[in-house]
């Protein structure tokens, strides 16, 4: 077992530059426009790592997985993204508390730059991976505990993590459709103790009679009103996408 001591020491004991980073992608970038900061950690999706991450998850979305685009396209062949991706999900796995301290350490000084800069400041945990912050512990104490000030937020295919909304007022959740959950999705919507994330080819206004917006103008979903879906643009992965796949609409 490793023993964090200051990010400087993480990054010599691991070979990595890094866990998370603030508004690193071009999705997260406009965060900058609505004046926030958001701290995100990119892990390696389903069981690429040998670990699993990703419980609700099917075929289809498994192919669609926006892993596998953006940036990470470019790096085809050479896998410096999924590369550093595997390693970090193994040492969440496989020393949890060294991995949990680095990650409260970025937090604290990603938090702290966004208010030295005037900038709001949120985080999300999972990207590309699909875990519960009620696994990031350290001593008994999960982050959501750690951070009761910050708002953290998540998509989900996992119905039952649904029930942290009610136990975490820091934490919000948006539900995914995954291409055979529809019942789920409707009862969430109908209810409206939630939102509903759904990837299209184009997105729609409406779609089955819900109001659909844009999710692709910025990342925070805990901005949106409940009881909508959001509706995401499909990007385009490495591999061709199955003509059967359900889990993204063609309107």
């Amino acid at each position: 077992m490793k023993e964090f001591t200051t990010i400087g020491g993480a990054k010599r004991i691991t070979g990595l530059s890094y866990v998370g980073l603030v508004n690193n992608s071009s999705k997260h970038e406009k965060a900058y426009k609505y004046n926030e900061m958001v701290y995100t950690i990119y892990l390696a999706p389903a069981n690429s790592s040998g670990y699993e991450v990703c419980p609700g998850r099917t075929k289809w979305c498994t192919e669609a997985c926006l892993n596998q685009s953006g940036r990470n396209i470019m790096d085809q062949g050479r896998e410096i993204i999924n590369g550093s991706r595997i390693k970090k999900t193994k040492l969440f796995f496989e020393d949890r508390e060294f991995f949990v301290r680095w990650v409260v350490a970025e937090i604290k000084k990603a938090e702290k730059k966004a208010i030295d800069e005037g900038f709001r400041f949120s985080v999300r945990l999972n990207n590309t991976s699909d875990i519960s912050p009620e696994d990031f512990l350290i001593e008994g104490v999960n982050i959501l505990e750690m951070f009761p000030d910050i708002t953290f937020y998540d998509y989900t295919k996992v119905f039952d993590r649904m029930k942290l909304l009610d136990k975490y007022p820091n934490y919000d959740l948006t539900y995914s459709f995954t291409g055979n959950n529809w019942d789920q999705c409707k009862k969430i919507l109908d209810d409206k103790t939630g939102r509903v994330a759904v990837v299209f080819n184009e997105v729609p206004d409406q779609y089955l009679g819900y109001t659909v917006i844009n999710g692709n103008d910025y990342d925070m979903r805990y901005l949106d009103p409940k009881g909508v879906i959001v509706g995401l643009p499909y990007k385009k992965v490495r591999k061709k996408l199955d003509p059967n796949n359900n889990f993204v609409i063609q309107n």
